[in-house]
């Protein structure tokens, strides 16, 4: 059974890290046609009270929703990011607050970095 504490809102916060997907996100044209792993960040905040079923959130659909904004090319990565978001608040309208990050691997920037990111975080009003 679930608990709940009296007067007293329970934020909760799920989420998915270190998602890999290869893509073809990119500026200049050889990243969109050679492609690239890129790993995402994603974490969810709502509160208990406003919810009736639970689980809430199935990470697999989360997932699906990653790997479909995927599945086409891209040119920024905060414009994938934001996108991921607005998919989330979209379908679950319960959720306050998201936040994604998209990680490119090894970007081609003439030295060697783990990953140049670009990230959003909405918030429903």
């Amino acid at each position: 059974m679930e608990s709940r504490s009296p007067g007293h809102p329970i934020r909760r916060t799920v989420g998915l890290r270190n998602v890999q997907i290869y893509s073809h996100v990119g500026y200049l044209p050889e990243e969109q046609q050679i492609g690239r792993l890129v790993r995402v960040n994603i974490e969810v905040s709502y509160q208990l009270d406003k919810i009736t079923s639970v689980p809430p959130i199935d990470y697999r659909e989360i997932a699906s929703l990653v790997q479909s904004r995927f599945a086409s090319p891209a040119t920024l990565l905060e414009e994938v990011a934001e996108q991921i978001a607005h998919q989330i608040l979209q379908r679950w309208t319960f959720v306050e607050k998201v936040r994604v990050e998209v990680h490119k691997v090894h970007p081609p920037i003439g030295i060697l970095a783990e990953t140049a990111y670009a990230g959003v975080e909405m918030e429903r009003m």
